[in-house]
């Protein structure tokens, strides 16, 4: 293999030395407990901060990662800018390795950090030159060719295995490109399809990395930053922009329930109903005591368009309950007193409904439920029980911390007034 350029010689090749020497810097400074975040590959990616699919490339997550690539960088890069010059190596290959490797990582995988990528793209850059091009003869031996490819699958082991994650998306992007680069470089006849095939993966990696990431990432541990995001927006009643990061949550997490929860509200606010309700069913069965709950409000009263169908509030009542969700247990407890319906009053069922809701809130009593105690122990027969504890809800409706007694004619549904979120 040939030697690379002396340390001395440095000047010989200012884009492989400057790209060196900015990740031993940054990665001293990250050691050092400088703020380098906005370096990292993060969901804000998809919120336009493109920069961080090229300054990934700096940090290293320790002295061997950092020694490892540097000096392959030194090795496989000053061959390479001797050749094709400053410009074509740092505004084409380093670019295109770095672009196009840390965003098929973030696509894909969680994102990394280092050099790698890169040195996999110069090494199979040059794997294809040294047998097509004079000028490259021999820059690559069999050992070298044997070690990439022996680390490459070792990596693969060591993430599986949970020993040491790496970038394993990383290092295969940045080989095929590598490759890629050189068969484009070394075939003329061939370099536009080639040329073609190297867009399609830049592109599709960026559109992964963006827009696409919901559909392709396969971690398993995406979902979180656009949820946050859903939330602030919800916040700042941007209902449309909320319900676009929910949606991207969801794809996400699709079975995080809270996510669905908060999607629901977001098109409720934003005047999609239908795409409310799909969300609010969505988020009940997958068991969100909020949502079934809530579900069970919308149905019970027919609010604001949605159907009145006491039966399916009956059964997401239940479901809420079953939980112990005092609401639900409450507002059961009530139907199950006060219904005309032969097939709905349940007085027995009443009475014990409402017990647990009291006993569940005993530390802080409340009013609604002390009512609904004293009507389910009156449609029960136990008339003098239920005057006393009537009396008790009014006394507790009466001080300044309550909220005033409803009773049946007045009876109100709660709104969620914010949303909640897997932190």
């Amino acid at each position: 293999m040939r030697p690379a350029p002396k340390l001395t010689e440095i000047s010989l090749c200012p884009v492989v030395a400057g790209t060196a020497l900015l990740a031993v810097g940054v990665t001293v400074a990250w050691w050092a407990k400088v703020d380098i975040s906005p370096l990292f590959e993060t969901a804000m990616i998809r919120r336009g901060e493109l920069w961080r699919l090229v300054t990934s490339i700096l940090p290293h997550g320790g002295i061997l990662h950092l020694v490892f690539n540097v000096y392959w960088l030194w090795v496989f890069g000053t061959l390479v800018e001797e050749v094709y010059g400053h410009l074509k190596t740092g505004a084409a290959l380093v670019l295109l390795f770095a672009v196009g490797s840390g965003a098929w990582e973030f696509a894909v995988a969680v994102g990394g950090i280092g050099l790698s990528g890169v040195g996999y793209g110069l090494f199979g850059l040059l794997w294809i030159l040294s047998r097509r091009d004079d000028r490259f003869r021999d820059v690559i031996d069999g050992k070298t060719v044997q070690l990439f490819v022996i680390w490459f699958f070792l990596c693969i082991v060591t993430t599986v295995t949970n020993v040491m994650p790496v970038a394993n998306i990383a290092h295969g992007a940045g080989a095929v490109l590598g490759i890629l680069t050189g068969l484009a470089i070394t075939l003329p006849d061939r370099r536009a399809p080639i040329a073609a095939g190297i867009a399609a993966i830049l592109l599709f990696g960026l559109w992964g990395a963006t827009l696409g990431r919901p559909r392709v990432n396969l971690s398993g541990k995406g979902g979180y930053e656009e949820a946050k995001w859903g939330y602030d927006a919800l916040l700042a009643h941007r209902n449309p922009e909320a319900v676009r990061w929910f949606r991207d949550a969801t794809t996400f997490q699709p079975k995080m329930a809270e996510y669905w929860y908060d999607l629901g509200f977001a098109c409720q606010g934003s005047n999609d109903k239908n795409g409310a309700l799909a969300a609010y069913r969505t988020a009940a069965d997958l068991g969100n005591a909020d949502a079934q709950y809530y579900l069970g409000e919308i149905l019970e009263y027919g609010r604001e368009g949605w159907p009145e169908d006491r039966q399916q509030a009956l059964y997401w009542y239940r479901k809420a309950a079953a939980q112990d969700y005092p609401d639900a247990l409450n507002d059961l407890a009530w139907m199950y007193a006060t219904s005309s319906d032969p097939t709905v009053h349940n007085p027995p069922a009443a009475l014990e409904y409402s017990r647990k809701a009291v006993s569940l809130t005993k530390d802080q009593p409340n009013p609604d439920y002390l009512d609904t105690l004293a009507e389910s122990l009156y449609v029960n027969g136990q008339h003098a029980e239920a005057v006393k504890t009537e009396q008790q809800a009014i006394a507790l409706a009466r001080l300044p911390s309550a909220r005033p007694l409803l009773r049946s004619s007045s009876r109100s549904i709660n709104l969620p007034s914010t949303t909640r979120i897997v932190r």
